[in-house]
């Protein structure tokens, strides 16, 4: 499973970069793990939903009651997992269990992309913290990508089959 993160507000060649790796993921065996709700989330989120590839959508709070179609097909077909580490208590959506869904998601993946981390953010802060405990961090090849890259995050390559280069 693949973790995918991105900062909310993200150039648009991440976006462009992370929508042709959607198009390679919705047909391959990797399984894309996500709170999709990011702008380029949600592009990486439109795309899957178009193929037979596998996602997790974890949300910032306890599992929706009401779906679009699109997502309640993808989810009876069997493709779409909804995870939540929330109880139904927890109806809202805010930083803090925003921050706590990223970490659940990122435990639960073998690997974290993040499309774009702003530096000084709550993103970048969690792309160090995951190098520090050995997590393989990747990330997009984009200019903006630079402090992630100095971290140590490698770029993602899709290598066809789930594999990463």
């Amino acid at each position: 499973m693949l973790a995918l993160l991105s900062s909310a507000r993200a150039p648009a060649g991440v976006l462009l970069a992370v929508h042709d790796l959607a198009q390679a993921w919705r047909h391959s065996d990797t399984v894309i793990i996500s709170g999709f709700h990011s702008p380029v989330e949600q592009e990486a989120f439109i795309v899957l939903l178009r193929g037979p590839g596998r996602l997790v959508l974890v949300p910032a709070r306890s599992r929706p009651r009401r779906l679009p179609p699109d997502v309640r097909a993808a989810l009876e077909a069997g493709r779409l997992t909804i995870d939540t580490p929330f109880g139904d208590d927890v109806r809202r959506a805010t930083q803090e269990t925003a921050a706590r869904r990223n970490r659940y998601v990122c435990e639960r993946a073998a690997a974290v992309l993040i499309a774009y981390a702003r530096p000084g953010g709550r993103t970048a802060a969690l792309a160090a913290e995951l190098l520090a405990a050995g997590k393989p961090l990747y990330t997009v090849d984009h200019p903006s990508n630079a402090a992630l890259a100095a971290l140590g995050a490698r770029v993602y390559r899709h290598g066809g089959a789930g594999e990463l280069r």
